[in-house]
């Protein structure tokens, strides 16, 4: 896609982070933009930003692990807009641990939130690409955590891998129906300077922190620490919507912020042709 101004961009998670620069920047590319978050206060942040720029949004505060609430997105930006040029399944959310020490709300929260919604977001929003037959984008905003694998974080890293190969087969899916309109793309980015550190600010009443020990333990505690350093170590924020755009334009398939994550792509991949364990 290589124009952009009065086309129709949806981004989901687009209260801060990664999906409100996604969202900035198709706003100055002249784009209507709808924007989704589980923040209203990051939701009106964006939305505010969005209006300096001069072009029309429209919000929906919601939590978009519900597929209903997916689905009133979709109606939403037809409602206001009649079609969807570009969408981006941004949202997610992170919580330190392996399997089973987190709580089975944590295990469903990640899932969902990672996972789930986006796979929501491209069984509406594809069907009403391939219906309107014009030229669309979708991405899925994965990690370089779906590209690798570590000791922390067990549900993150693999959502996040579940992100990438979701879509992988979706890619391979519309080729093999010669569905031709719809580009696929997926981000993969290491550290950005978000917010990511702070998902337990946005956790769903159903996710909320309770009395489980587990929110009191060591390996939750040391893990917000972890996360709070490596994203201060991140690149600024505001590269990443060009980084996006610049994919849509050139019809980049994977998109990385760091390149060098695919050394560590190389080496897991080359433990399983070798059949060695992990490391």
């Amino acid at each position: 896609m290589k124009d952009f101004k009065d086309k129709v961009l949806v981004v989901t998670g687009a209260g801060s982070g990664i999906g409100q620069a996604i969202a900035l920047e198709g706003a100055r590319r002249g784009m209507k933009v709808v924007v989704n978050d589980i923040d209203p206060a990051g939701l009106a942040s964006t939305e505010e930003k969005i209006k300096e720029i001069g072009v029309p949004v429209v919000t929906q505060c919601a939590d978009i692990t519900k597929a209903e609430n997916v689905e009133a997105l979709l109606k939403l930006a037809l409602d206001n807009f009649g079609k969807v040029n570009i969408a981006v399944s941004n949202a997610g959310v992170t919580a330190p641990g392996p399997v089973w020490e987190l709580p089975i709300q944590d295990i469903n929260w990640i899932s969902k939130a990672n996972f789930v919604s986006h796979t929501y977001g491209m069984h509406y929003f594809l069907k009403q690409m391939i219906e309107q037959g014009d030229e669309c984008c979708y991405m899925n905003v994965a990690s370089g955590a779906g590209l690798c694998i570590s000791f922390s974080s067990c549900m993150y890293h693999a959502t996040k891998t579940a992100d990438v190969v979701q879509t992988e087969c979706t890619y391979l899916a519309l080729k093999s129906r010669g569905i031709t309109n719809i580009s696929m793309h997926v981000l993969c980015p290491a550290y950005v300077k978000t917010t990511i550190h702070l998902s337990d600010n946005h956790r769903p009443d159903w996710a909320a922190i309770n009395d489980d020990p587990y929110y009191q333990s060591e390996e939750f505690i040391s893990g917000k620490i972890r996360a709070a350093r490596g994203v201060s170590t991140g690149i600024p924020i505001d590269s990443v919507g060009l980084t996006v755009f610049t994919a849509f334009e050139e019809d980049q398939f994977y998109v990385l912020t760091h390149p060098e994550a695919l050394s560590l792509q190389e080496a897991r991949v080359k433990n399983i042709m070798n059949l060695s364990k992990p490391g």
